[in-house]
């Protein structure tokens, strides 16, 4: 009989990886998971889900339903025997502890949990660095992470909220759903004085601590980049579920507009338009599972395929279509790939295209993406020792941290096509490139 404690499992939705996306390397993979399955038990057995007595399945059960190591569910496993949390008994199996006594280092443990709510939808993923980053502070200083995430819902995000409140978590770490202008569950909190830092994008009107991107920064690079290659015409794509109202989109579109401006070249509106919508949308996702691996959640090709992407494709079909795209994510950058093979543009000859996030997947599409890489651990280490000292009662004006980019250059901007035609000319024929920019560096702005 299968053990009911992991039926809910079962709603994960085993989609074929893409035959353009590779697998993320052994080393990242066994990481992330290592901490996933970690954080899925502790949680679980903290707030009472699973009760003392409870038997957790087989390792090689854990290792096959999840597609992971034993030696990485022995290590995952073992840190919550060394917690107290889990009992391993000799021809009989693994089984949850009995409830701690009073002042016990497990009960220690329950009472310094930070809660952690993330935001993911179908065309702008979360990376899971950001949770192994949250999740290494915590530990450096004696706490546990509560992890959950919504999905793009603004409802289900207040109700991730009460039940991390519920579960009396010291304070939060939010990924904000997109477009959010105004958040009452955000602003709930803040009344009732819980330390709070947000992540990635911020509320503009409300004083709250912030660990995020130099967005402007990035959005800049990027289109300099695609400046410097010759593009005049260049487009900014950005998500139809995350708008420019989403502070981190806004802001690198700042960053493109500020690009063009300097380098003198006249804004077009009509080069700024949102991703359409794909058909495979309406696909039933999973929620409310903390257990979550990105690599399963990248729509496999042939769904791609079936999705004609019909704005977008009459975007690049217009007479006087850009020659370059700025994406503002990778998945959007996927999904102006598959647009423009679908009408025969080549990639990079006849169309440049740069992404932002340096996900998993993006070095081993084709053409490998150029796009503009955040440090996803750095951005959780940080949020998480922010979260921690107000939670020790370091007090402050709110902090607005941003950390920096780097334009990681592959094949599909069309640099490496660039060079070698430039090589290929005679001395005599190659103009002077244009003078560098004077001042300070505008992507650090």
């Amino acid at each position: 009989m299968q053990n009911p404690l992991f039926c809910a499992s079962q709603m994960f939705l085993k989609v074929r990886k893409a035959d353009l996306i590779a697998k993320l390397s052994k080393k990242e993979r066994t990481k992330i998971l290592h901490a996933q399955l970690m954080t899925y038990f502790r949680e679980r057995i903290l707030d009472g889900r699973l009760r003392a007595g409870t038997r957790l399945p087989a390792d090689g059960e854990l290792a096959a339903q999840y597609q992971i190591s034993r030696d990485t569910v022995r290590q995952a496993l073992a840190l919550l025997v060394n917690e107290g949390l889990i009992e391993r008994v000799q021809g009989r199996g693994t089984f949850v502890s009995q409830p701690p006594s009073e002042g016990s280092a497990v009960t220690q443990l329950k009472q310094k949990q930070i809660g952690l709510v993330l935001n993911r939808t179908l065309r702008t993923q979360v990376n899971m660095n950001l949770l192994v980053g949250v999740e290494q502070a915590a530990k450096s200083h004696g706490y546990s992470v509560s992890f959950t995430y919504a999905e793009g819902n603004q409802e289900q995000q207040a109700r991730d909220i009460g039940r991390l409140r519920a579960n009396h978590v010291l304070g939060m770490i939010v990924y904000l759903t997109g477009d959010s202008t105004h958040d009452a569950s955000i602003q709930q909190l803040q009344a009732d004085h819980v330390p709070l830092v947000l992540i990635d994008r911020f509320l503009p009107d409300h004083a709250i601590d912030y660990v995020g991107l130099d967005n402007v920064g990035g959005g800049y690079r990027a289109t300099e980049h695609l400046l410097i290659l010759g593009h005049r015409r260049i487009g900014f794509i950005y998500s139809y579920e995350e708008t420019l109202q989403t502070t981190s989109v806004y802001e690198r579109w700042q960053g493109y507009c500020k690009a063009l401006q300097k380098y003198g070249v006249p804004y077009d509106e009509t080069l700024v338009v949102p991703d359409s919508d794909p058909s495979y949308q309406s696909a039933e996702w999973p929620s409310g599972l903390a257990l979550y691996d990105e690599t399963l959640i990248v729509p496999s090709f042939k769904q791609m395929q079936v999705s004609t992407h019909e704005e977008l494709v009459r975007f690049l079909e217009r007479p006087d279509r850009p020659g370059a795209i700025f994406a503002v994510n990778d998945y959007v950058a996927l999904d102006v790939m598959q647009a423009a093979k679908s009408i025969h543009l080549r990639i990079p000859e006849d169309l440049a295209v740069v992404g932002f996030d340096d996900m998993g997947f993006a070095a081993h599409v084709h053409p490998p993406l150029t796009t503009i890489r955040q440090p996803f651990i750095d951005i959780g280490l940080r949020a998480g020792a922010l979260l921690i000292s107000r939670i020790e009662g370091i007090s402050g004006a709110p902090k607005h941290i941003e950390l920096p980019t780097s334009l990681i250059i592959r094949e599909s901007c069309g640099a490496q096509l660039h060079v070698k035609k430039i090589l290929s000319l005679p001395q005599e024929k190659i103009e002077p490139s244009p003078s560098p920019l004077h001042g300070n560096d505008a992507s650090r702005s």
